[in-house]
Order: structure tokens, then C-alpha cells, then sequence
């Protein structure tokens, strides 16, 4: 397998890759450098944050059992020709693997939402029928001094592929997980981790699943409130799926929106 960097004169187009938004406030966000050439373990030394372009630090497996990796490829994506991917060979109470963010710069007060899409492997999917993996996403507030934290760190856990009644990861296409927060008046910057880890106690988890075009956004309009327990007229949405409007009073004129 081959690992390059992008040429000087690709460094333009790099910049303006697929569905690249002003507003995503990630840089190298759908894995497009460095450059490989098929599916590529991470062991070898590829990685989205060894690059000069990067909002990653880190994309690695903790398993030193081998049962948990990590890469990079060009054989699926969603937008541009690369995607990251997770790989469990049998892999069962063991450490799994993270793709940590260097501080993000952000605007105290303000809503954010932060998104990874995903998508099974058609050969070798990870189903409901084995243990099952979950992705946990942490987000955490630094003040101007980038080191002492504040607030509370916003965590969120998914079951991959998903449950029963509602599976999110397919091996048919790429589906969005996200999560919607509010940072702390006082916040400065944020990082964010995915961690990836084994079954626990539903037995051992055999299978790749890929993710593509991550993204931390500012929401406009409302932000949405800390995460508080829930009242009796509450109906907490699970993370990924659409919000629901705080009213029911129908709008003037229909929308065409779908989703």
C-alpha cells in the first residue's frame, strides 16, 4: 500500500473538496489527506491528523490485542475518494480506538452541533445478531488558556449498526449521527473525541464500519438548553434524529423541506 501527500498544485482543490462548508468549522473534515491508495492500516503511519491542513490529532487504535484497528481508504466515501474506518476482528472486552480534535475555536453561549456520517461494510457488516460495538462522542469546554476546563463535558453514546426498532449505521448508505449543544458562556474552544469500543457482555464484534465528513457547526436560531432531567411533557429525541418543533402550531405557508 502507498501513502502520499497532496502535490502543491492540488493544494487549491484540496481547499474546495466536496460539500466543504465555511461554516464547518473542521479542517480536513471528509479524510482527504494524506492521499492512500486502498485500505491502509493505521499501524503503517496514516493517520488525518499527520498532516499540515488538520483539525485532528489523533486517529488511533488502543488495543494492543490487535482485535481493534484503524485506517484510512480510498475504496468508499461519501464526498471526495476517502473515508477513515474502524475494523473489530472478534473483538471483545478489549480497549477500542478514538479520533481525538485539537482545540476548535468557538463562540461562548452558542449552540453547536457536532456530526459524523457512517456507513457498514457490505462484506463484512457489523449486525445485530453479535455483540455490538458503540461510538461514544465527548465534547469538553476550555476557557482562553486552552488548558483548565469549564462546564460540563456533553457526552453521547451509539450502538452500532443501532437497535432493533431503529438501526442508524446501513450498508446500503451513509447515515448522519449528530449531536446538538449548547457550549458555556465562558467557553472559548472545544475538543472533541470519538471513541470506539468493544461489546462489553454481548459477545464478540466482527466487522468494519467507515466514516466520512465530520463536522462542527454553529446552529442558528434558538439554542438548545443544557441537558437537564427531562419533565413529565418531555419527549427527548435520541441523538441523530431530526429535532422536533418546541410548538405545534403549523407554520403559514408548507414547507417543501424533507427530510
Amino acid at each position: 500500500m502507498k501513502v502520499s501527500r497532496l502535490p502543491l498544485s492540488c493544494f487549491v482543490v484540496a481547499l474546495i473538496a466536496p460539500l466543504a462548508s465555511a461554516d464547518n468549522l473542521i479542517k480536513n473534515a471528509s479524510f482527504e489527506e494524506p492521499k492512500v491508495e486502498g485500505r491502509v492500516d493505521g499501524r503503517k503511519g496514516v493517520s488525518p491528523g499527520l498532516v499540515e491542513e488538520t483539525t485532528w490529532a489523533r486517529f488511533q487504535s488502543r488495543d494492543a490485542t490487535g482485535k481493534v484497528s484503524v485506517g484510512m481508504t480510498d475504496e468508499l466515501a461519501r464526498t471526495g475518494k476517502q473515508s477513515i474506518y474502524v475494523q473489530f476482528d472478534g473483538a471483545e472486552k478489549t480497549k477500542g480506538a478514538i479520533l481525538l480534535s485539537q482545540l476548535i475555536s468557538i463562540k461562548g453561549g452558542t449552540t453547536y452541533r457536532v456530526s459524523l456520517w457512517g456507513r457498514v461494510d457490505r462484506k463484512r457488516p457489523l449486525t445485530l445478531d453479535q455483540g455490538r460495538p458503540y461510538m461514544v462522542l465527548e465534547v469538553e469546554f476550555y476557557p482562553d488558556d486552552e488548558v483548565s476546563r469549564v462546564g460540563d463535558p456533553v457526552i453521547r453514546t451509539q450502538m452500532i449498526p443501532g437497535m432493533a426498532e431503529r438501526l442508524l449505521f446501513l450498508s446500503n448508505k451513509w447515515s448522519e449521527y449528530f449531536a446538538e449543544f449548547r457550549a458555556p458562556s465562558e467557553a472559548k474552544f472545544i475538543k472533541i473525541t470519538f471513541n470506539w469500543e468493544a461489546p462489553k457482555r454481548e459477545g464478540p464484534a466482527d466487522g468494519i464500519i467507515f466514516f466520512d465528513d465530520a463536522a462542527v457547526e454553529a446552529v442558528p436560531g434558538t439554542p438548545v438548553p443544557a441537558a437537564d432531567p427531562p419533565t413529565a411533557d418531555a419527549n427527548p429525541q435520541p441523538a441523530g434524529a431530526a429535532p422536533v418543533p418546541a410548538a405545534p402550531t403549523p407554520p403559514l405557508v408548507p414547507s417543501e423541506k424533507s427530510r
